[in-house]
């Protein structure tokens, strides 16, 4: 009697192997999209934490907003930078950066991935042109240096912190 070996034949564990590369080639680009939606969402978090402090700062100074730079690395002015203002206020530094600020690293170089709308320093937060003209809703305070999770002028490509403490994209008020 003869035993009979089973086994793949080479056709065999080639189409298997082609099978595997075809679902590894569908699944990584979700993968990929999870991570961008999951920086995104990191970004807004990080947003909704400065809010916060800027909240409690405004409570501490009267309602008046913060007199900070809005680009401090080019030396315009002896203005203090936004992370350096609200410091006492956010329980971490990294708050103030997205997850999605790798390209030009503005976190670095400016100690926030988030740009203040500098035009809003030193008045109450009611009394600015911005304010009264588009109301506390639509009115960012904090927002991302560049589109950095998406192409420029899609929803959801950049990040805005509003006066009302909402983050959102600008224009939508969501």
């Amino acid at each position: 009697m003869r035993v009979r070996k089973t086994a793949f034949t080479l056709i065999e564990l080639l189409v298997v192997i082609a099978v595997i590369g075809l679902l590894v080639g569908m699944v990584i680009p979700s993968i990929n999209q999870a991570g961008v939606i999951a920086r995104r969402l990191r970004c807004k978090t990080n947003l909704h934490a400065a809010g916060v402090g800027f909240r409690m700062y405004l409570n501490e100074s009267n309602e008046v907003m913060p007199i900070a730079a809005a680009m401090p690395s080019l030396g315009l002015n002896d203005e203090p930078r936004i992370v350096d203002v609200l410091e006492d206020y956010l329980s971490d530094p990294d708050t103030l950066k997205c997850p999605s600020d790798i390209r030009k690293r503005y976190y670095l170089s400016e100690g926030s991935s988030y740009m203040y709308h500098s035009m809003l320093g030193g008045r109450k937060v009611g009394d600015s042109f911005l304010t009264k003209h588009w109301g506390e809703a639509q009115t960012p305070v904090l927002y991302d240096y560049e589109p950095f999770h998406g192409r420029a002028g899609t929803p959801g490509a950049a990040n805005y912190l509003f006066v009302d403490g909402h983050v959102g994209d600008l224009g939508t008020g969501q």
